[in-house]
């Protein structure tokens, strides 16, 4: 996997516990390349905390995600997939 790039980043909320990274990767690589997969965990007990985020190589594979995806029912939830707001140092 490459490094980071914030630009192509797509949030996803609404995950159900049991999804893990490679769940994400295989629900969006048919969309394009991804360079990277983070879901968040807990650090106690290792559960999904029911988001993550997924890093496109090119932007335009990234909006095809969101217009697809968002809405998408997954693992019986409704995921909600936008763009990732810029971190702030």
């Amino acid at each position: 996997m490459r490094r980071r790039n914030d630009e192509n980043s797509v949030r996803v909320t609404n995950l159900s516990e049991d999804t893990r990274e490679p769940d994400l990767l295989e629900l969006f690589r048919p969309f394009g390349a991804v360079s990277r997969v983070y879901v968040a965990l807990d650090k106690n007990t290792s559960i999904s905390r029911g988001f993550g985020f997924v890093n496109f190589v090119n932007r335009e594979d990234a909006q095809r995600a969101i217009n697809k995806l968002n809405g998408y029912g997954y693992d019986n939830l409704i995921l909600r997939v936008e763009w990732a707001t810029p971190r702030t140092n």
